[in-house]
């Protein structure tokens, strides 16, 4: 690549996007980082899949011999290329329909870009999160189809990690959309290929460098940010006690049984939190989200 379509201009150096020729029938799964911009712009774009290695060299030509660092103008360059490779903007006039969600902002979101522990958003039905995404145990337990997917770090903060305005944290610490993705499976096991840590404990993925997440639900219906809160507090302040007494962080109390954790876990303890959490607030106005806040 040394020239960006987008931009209408040459690049400075030579960037090089290195694929498998065979990963759409391969086996090979989509890439769900590609995933994440592409989702910023309208559009069909090429199926991404498998992992995808980028790396600059100095300069122009056909074959130049050495190699550089990338940087973030690098990746603004990069981002351009797979949001112009395959692009296909949708038809003039057509009407896309929106859904209300919420992104669970990072650290480095909330102290770098000055946006809300949780942002109200929109997101058309075409966005990647309703075909490739995660989901919630806890919020699938008490009839909340949640899903979720991770975002990539913001270009201003994504190298700031020793800054001393994340002193208190790693920029890309997201507690609330860690606690969501708690397991309830009873049966589940710790699994490095899969990146289950099992019963009781976040995949991997919700535990390292998470970055911001969004959310949706399943049923398309509206996400408010005050019930997303709401949810995200409970996992982790209700929910999570519970799940460490199980596997045994409580010692010498007898841990508490998987069946018994699961019968706490219900839609009924939710409702008693919201109610409280929403008086609490002083918010009187916010449909729960049992309701239809959409009338």
């Amino acid at each position: 690549m040394q020239y960006n379509p987008r931009l209408k201009r040459s690049v400075p150096n030579t960037i090089c996007v290195v694929w498998r020729d065979t990963f759409l029938v391969d086996g090979s799964r989509p890439n769900k980082s590609i995933s994440s911009i592409t989702a910023t712009q309208l559009g069909t774009y090429h199926d991404w899949r498998g992992p995808i290695v980028v790396y600059a060299r100095a300069g122009k030509g056909l074959d130049p011999p050495a190699c550089k660092d990338l940087d973030m103008i690098d990746f603004r360059h990069v981002t351009d290329y797979f949001l112009s490779c395959g692009y296909i903007p949708p038809k003039s006039g057509a009407n896309v329909e929106r859904v209300k969600g919420v992104r669970i902002n990072c650290l480095g979101d909330v102290k770098m870009l000055k946006k809300p522990p949780f942002e109200a958003i929109e997101l058309p039905t075409t966005d990647p999160i309703f075909t490739k995404h995660d989901t919630s145990d806890i919020a699938d337990r008490i009839g909340l189809p949640i899903l979720t997917r991770r975002c990539p770090p913001d270009p201003k903060w994504a190298n700031k990690s020793e800054d001393e305005m994340f002193a208190d944290g790693s920029p890309t610490n997201n507690q609330d959309a860690t606690f969501l993705h708690q397991c309830l499976d009873p049966n589940a096991e710790f699994d490095f290929s899969t990146g289950s840590m099992g019963w009781g404990w976040c995949s991997m993925p919700w535990q390292l460098d998470v970055g911001s997440a969004i959310a949706v639900r399943k049923d398309r219906k509206p996400l408010l940010p005050l019930q997303m809160e709401a949810l995200a507090k409970w996992c982790k302040e209700e929910v999570r006690p519970i799940l460490a007494h199980s596997i045994g962080e409580f010692a010498p109390e007898e841990p508490i049984s998987k069946e018994d954790v699961l019968t706490i876990i219900c839609r009924p303890m939710f409702v008693v939190y919201w109610t409280r959490f929403r008086s609490e607030r002083k918010d009187y106005t916010t449909a729960s989200p049992y309701e239809d806040s959409s009338l």
